[in-house]
């Protein structure tokens, strides 16, 4: 797997065998929705995985992402991806439980990644907390990767599905503040 566009184009990504990845196409599609939105931005990949959608952000210009994988496995092959890439002043990274890593956070983003293994019902939570902790900045958008077949509700706590879109068995929802 490779990155898609940016300064960090082409570089290879290593993938943690026990994760999902975002496809190349489906994190094409997301960045294209998100155009106006990257430059500058600041990000949080909540399951980052191999950190495909942080470094994507980072490659098209956020100024800043934050990183969070619980998988130790899986953390070690991030955190080597983040340093090929040589993004780690421009990130910070955290191997811990999603809930822990929303408190460590403790600052606005305007793009929030919400990519969690497929069938453990992280959502709502998720949600919930990114609200009570005041994590999303006013005009920012959660971008949230589900199956197609867990459909998630237009309204979830105080924030508004504003875009959706499929591609083969992925969803793909953005959320903003309602």
């Amino acid at each position: 797997m490779k990155i898609n566009s940016g300064r960090f184009k082409y570089r290879k990504i290593e993938v943690p065998e026990t994760t999902r990845p975002t496809t190349e196409k489906v994190r094409e599609a997301v960045f294209s929705m998100l155009i106006g939105r990257v430059e500058g931005a600041t990000a949080l990949d909540l399951f980052a995985g191999s950190g495909a959608l942080g470094l994507e952000a980072l490659s098209r210009g956020a100024e800043y992402c934050v990183f969070n994988e619980g998988d130790r496995k899986s953390y070690k092959i991030l955190k080597n991806n983040i340093e090929n890439c040589k993004a780690e002043e421009i990130s910070s990274i955290y191997n811990t439980d999603y809930r822990k890593a929303l408190v460590l956070a403790n600052r606005e983003f305007d793009i929030i990644f919400v990519d969690p293994p497929y069938r453990e019902g992280y959502y709502g939570e998720v949600f919930e907390l990114v609200e009570e902790y005041g994590l999303l900045a006013d005009e920012g958008v959660i971008v949230v990767e589900h199956l197609n077949d867990n459909l998630l509700s237009d309204n979830i706590g105080g924030f508004v599905k504003t875009k959706e879109k499929r591609y083969g068995t992925i969803g793909i929802d953005f959320f903003e503040r309602a």
